[in-house]
């Protein structure tokens, strides 16, 4: 058979500079015999409502993990949603990948008691209704960033709700993922300014070059309310610590011990003892081969997500509480004036779920807001949507 170039994604120009991803010149149409692939976590809310928030971003940062090590060496195109993922996938390994989400849901159903769904759905079925174009955003050497526009990948999400042929079964077949990657150990980090923002924004115009237009004004409207990307950064080197007790370490366990043979207590102290020895590396600044250890909480920061496009606009911030105010009136009169619809979560911290390709080399993090964050942005925007 033959496949489209399954190097898409790597052969893509690489962006350095956010803005410019602003550009519809920057973006190239997902080739026609892909798949997207769609993982989300039912009943999301009243979990976070719980208190879950960290089991259902981990839950999440495990889909990646799981998908990316099923299709490697390849690159591929993908985004964190908090309480799950989207990705773009090469029809060749569509086999190993829903082996992989079937091993997602049996970790969410047997490890935390929760309900993951999943879906794949070929770009074929939607392509006319809608495009999938993707850009990669090199933000740095670990971190490069898929950004999608057209609405495309809104098409796929709406697809899957109305017809449940696109959703993977558990007893459709194996049921293995690698979930080698994934951690969850920093503490909450708490906002460098008064509150950390999660906000979702979803322009209503149809053009997609009028989205990015209207993008282009948020980000500006942001800068000049809360100042520069240093300023906006929601994570800082002194907010990061590493924890050692088992309700911060329970969901890596979790995993841990579901893809492994070892106990969950053997896993536990496992990690405990990593994060003393990443501790006294960090504390004592030494390079071990390419592991530069006084630098990892900067880079840390220099690879996290705190801003994303997938067809809808995602930042967590750091932000003053006046500028918030005067900004809120902003969004909302763009609002009513049918230029924009958005969801926003006021948190004091943010949190972190990571993957780790080379201890101490390579590793980017995703970034949420803490009890909540994405997922009750999320809720809010959907309210808004089926007015």
């Amino acid at each position: 058979m033959n496949y489209a170039n399954p190097n898409f994604y790597q052969d893509l120009p690489p962006v350095n500079d956010f803005k410019a991803v602003l550009d519809l010149d920057c973006y190239q149409e997902l080739p026609s015999d892909w798949w997207i692939v769609i993982t989300d976590i039912k009943a999301s809310t009243t979990a976070i409502e719980q208190g879950r928030y960290r089991d259902i971003n981990s839950l999440g940062g495990c889909t990646v993990a799981a998908i990316l090590n099923a299709v490697k060496p390849t690159a591929i195109p993908y985004v964190f949603g908090g309480d799950g993922a989207t990705f773009c996938i090469p029809s060749q390994h569509l086999e190993k990948v829903e082996q992989a989400l079937r091993g997602c849901i049996k970790l969410a159903k047997e490890s935390f008691n929760l309900e993951l769904r999943a879906a794949l759905i070929p770009y074929e079925a939607i392509k006319n209704q809608a495009k999938v174009l993707v850009a990669r955003y090199a933000k740095s050497d670990s971190l490069h960033q898929a950004i999608f526009v057209g609405g495309g990948l809104s098409e796929a999400d709406r697809q899957i709700k109305l017809n449940t042929k696109w959703h993977v079964q558990l007893a459709a077949g194996e049921a293995k993922a690698d979930l080698t990657g994934f951690e969850c150990r920093w503490n909450r980090i708490v906002s460098p300014q008064d509150v950390t923002v999660s906000l979702i924004v979803q322009a209503v115009c149809k053009l997609t070059s009028q989205q990015l237009d209207l993008y282009q004004q948020l980000m500006q409207k942001i800068h000049e309310y809360f100042g520069e990307d240093e300023q906006i950064q929601p994570l800082s080197v002194d907010g990061l610590e590493l924890m050692y007790g088992k309700k911060y370490l329970e969901a890596e366990t979790k995993a841990r011990t579901f893809s492994k043979n070892n106990t969950f207590f053997y896993n536990l102290w496992d990690i405990r003892v990593q994060n003393l020895l990443g501790s006294i590396f960090m504390k004592l600044k030494l390079t071990l081969g390419k592991a530069k250890w006084g630098r990892y909480k900067e880079d840390t920061l220099l690879n996290s997500d705190y801003r994303k496009l997938d067809d809808t606009f995602r930042i967590v911030f750091a932000a003053k509480k006046a500028a918030l105010a005067k900004f809120e009136t902003w969004l909302a009169s763009q609002e009513e004036a049918g230029t924009l619809i958005y969801g926003l979560h006021i948190s004091d911290a943010a949190q972190l779920t990571c993957l780790i390709s080379q201890v101490g080399v390579k590793h980017l993090h995703f970034v949420d807001g803490c009890d909540g964050g994405y997922a009750l942005a999320a809720k809010t925007l959907k309210l808004k949507q089926n007015q």
